[in-house]
C-alpha cells in the first residue's frame, strides 16, 4: 500500500505527475478538480496521500492534498455504482467539509447536484454513508460534527430545524446559518434574528 506520496510537482492539473527520490522516476497520479487547483507550482515540493487501484489493464494511483479527501474517496468508492472516475467527479463538486455536511444531513438535494449523481443515487449515499463518516471528518468551519455536534451548538441545530420547516435542506439551511454567523456573532442569541439573517444570504 502506498500511503503518501512526496517528490517534485513536474506536471499540474488532475493528472498531475510528481518525481520521487532524484527525479529519475515520475509517477502520473490523479486528482480531483479542487484537489488540482491546491498543488503548488511546478517545480516545488509537493506530498499526497495517495490510493492505489489494481485492474486488469493496469494500475492508476489517486492523490489527494488532504487526508479527509482520500477518506471520503474510500468511502465513496465502497458504494454500489461509484467506481474511482466517479468519485473524483464528486470530490470535485464539492470540497470534504461540504460532502461531509451533506451526508450527514441527509441534504439528497444537494449532492444530487454534484457531477454524475442523481437522485436514486444521492439517496443510497445518504442510507450507506450517511452514519458512517468518521467523527474526524470536519463540517463547517472546522466543526466536525456538523449539525449533529451535540448540545454545545444546540442554538444552530434549533435554527437549522426552524428553516427545515420553511422547506430549505438541511444542508442549505445550515450553510446559510454559518455564513450570517460569520457576518455578525451576536446573531445566534437571537433566534429569530439569526434566521432572518441567514434567509438574506440565499
Amino acid at each position: 500500500m502506498i500511503t503518501f506520496l512526496q517528490g517534485t510537482l513536474t506536471q499540474a492539473g488532475p493528472e498531475a505527475v510528481v518525481a520521487v527520490g532524484d527525479g529519475g522516476i515520475g509517477l502520473d497520479v490523479l486528482l480531483s478538480t479542487r484537489g488540482a487547483a491546491q498543488l503548488p507550482a511546478v517545480g516545488e515540493k509537493v506530498r499526497l496521500w495517495t490510493h492505489l487501484v489494481t485492474r486488469e489493464d493496469g494500475w492508476v494511483l489517486y492523490g489527494f492534498p488532504a487526508s479527509e479527501e482520500r477518506v471520503l474517496f474510500r468511502l465513496l468508492i465502497g458504494v454500489s455504482g461509484i467506481g474511482p472516475k466517479l468519485a473524483l467527479g464528486i470530490l470535485s463538486g464539492a470540497s470534504p467539509e461540504e460532502l461531509a455536511l451533506f451526508l450527514r444531513t441527509g441534504d439528497e438535494a444537494s449532492l444530487a447536484k454534484l457531477p454524475g449523481i442523481g437522485r436514486r443515487s444521492a439517496a443510497r449515499l445518504v442510507v450507506e454513508l450517511g452514519q458512517r463518516l468518521p467523527a474526524e471528518l470536519p463540517g463547517p468551519g472546522g466543526d466536525t460534527g456538523g449539525v449533529g455536534a451535540g448540545a454545545e451548538d444546540l442554538p444552530l441545530q434549533n435554527a437549522v430545524a426552524v428553516l427545515m420547516a420553511m422547506g430549505l435542506p438541511a444542508g442549505q439551511a445550515e450553510r446559510a446559518l454559518l455564513t450570517a454567523r460569520s457576518q455578525d456573532g451576536e446573531l445566534a442569541e437571537n433566534l429569530e434574528s439569526w434566521v432572518r439573517a441567514a434567509l438574506a444570504t440565499l
